[in-house]
């Protein structure tokens, strides 16, 4: 009797190792796997980022170019109505030297 509860559990330590061999080699091969889908994700996530980055240039300097232009037609309005404003006047100022100088 010693002996068949001897030899089961030998032969339980046995189907226990076994499974413990294919539990650690399954293991492995979900970690590789995991590994790999992981190297995949880093891979589209660098390029996801460089495309968005590139992106976000593009509209920056879109952005700053409309707003260069919008300040430069602001800008050349507002010289160009001082200019206005400057010369509306100066035909009294030249008439009045005119008239200083005919005197």
């Amino acid at each position: 009797m010693e002996e068949n509860i001897i030899a089961e559990i030998a032969q339980a330590e046995e189907e226990g190792a076994k499974q413990k061999a294919a539990a650690e080699e399954r293991a492995k091969l979900l970690l590789a796997d995991a590994e790999r889908q992981a190297s995949e994700i880093l891979k589209i996530a660098e390029t996801d980022c460089a495309i968005l980055r590139a992106n976000g240039m593009q509209k920056a300097e879109a952005d700053a170019s409309a707003d260069y232009e919008r300040a430069l037609s602001l800008a050349a309005k507002e010289a160009k109505e001082y200019a206005e404003g400057l010369l509306s006047h100066t035909e009294v100022y030249v008439a009045e030297i005119v008239g200083r100088i005919a005197k």
